[in-house]
């Protein structure tokens, strides 16, 4: 296996820098614009997108970036980095602190490296395969709780579970705690931290699951697809699956169609 050890420190010191822009913008005008999804977009998610390709070209100048708000190169076998600047932009407009910067690195389709920060709590996780996950250097362990234990989040679109969504409706039946708030990292992150068991993740974008996808699994749980098949980064993709694995087989059978 190759030396990752230079691309997990350049991405830990990126997430830093990410991390200032995030709290400068916090409580200020965040110059808040509508995408053509409706889904917002602040100066701090492109100012950091901008900041995070600039900083891969001094240190990688090959590799490719592939972000939320802008991109250098596209999807495809060989180095490829994948930024949310912001994750839980949604949540940052609202002055709710679960958004989070992320930073993933894969190579040729397969995650590699991943680094998560929290900078409201300043918890900057990392995870490299292989070679374990960390919450500020404190080793990162999912927890074994089953189905009918453990907490499982869902996705935050209220009009999405208002519509009924057949495996919230399964889930339901089976008296399954769910738990439903804005950020797709902030929710993979506290199962890498055993604090939830497991997270339906429908609608999420490589760039979205990349980093936590390293920290989940080098923390003992298990992404995947919701067929249960594995996720390809050499290609876009829009929903993933990820748990502690002890629930894995539970939660694709709510997902199944």
């Amino acid at each position: 296996m190759n030396d990752l050890s230079d691309e997990l420190e350049v991405a830990k010191a990126i997430a830093g820098q990410a991390g200032e822009i995030m709290l400068e913008f916090f409580n200020d005008d965040q110059k808040v614009e509508r995408k053509s999804d409706d889904s917002p977009v602040t100066i701090a998610d492109t100012r950091i997108n901008s900041m995070v390709i600039e900083e891969l070209k001094k240190a990688f100048p090959k590799d490719d970036v592939i972000g939320e708000e802008e991109s250098r190169g596209g999807y495809g076998l060989g180095r490829k980095w994948f930024c949310d600047p912001i994750d839980g932009t949604k949540a940052y407009t609202w002055g709710v602190p679960t958004a989070m910067f992320s930073l993933g690195f894969a190579i040729d389709g397969v995650p590699m490296v991943g680094v998560a920060y929290d900078p409201f709590l300043d918890k900057l996780y990392a995870g490299i395969k292989h070679g374990g996950s960390t919450c500020n250097g404190q080793k990162l362990k999912v927890s074994a709780d089953s189905i009918e234990a453990g907490s499982v989040a869902i996705t935050a679109r209220v009009e999405l579970i208002a519509a009924g969504l057949k495996y919230v409706e399964r889930l339901q039946k089976r008296g399954v705690r769910l738990v439903s708030f804005s950020g797709c990292v902030y929710k993979a992150s506290l199962i890498a931290k055993g604090k939830l068991a497991g997270y339906i993740a429908a609608g999420v974008s490589a760039y979205d699951v990349a980093a936590i996808h390293v920290i989940v699994e080098e923390a003992g749980g298990k992404v995947t697809g919701l067929d249960g098949q594995p996720i390809d980064y050499t290609r876009p993709f829009k929903d993933a699956l990820i748990s502690n694995g002890t629930i894995h087989k539970d939660l694709l059978e709510a997902c199944a169609t």
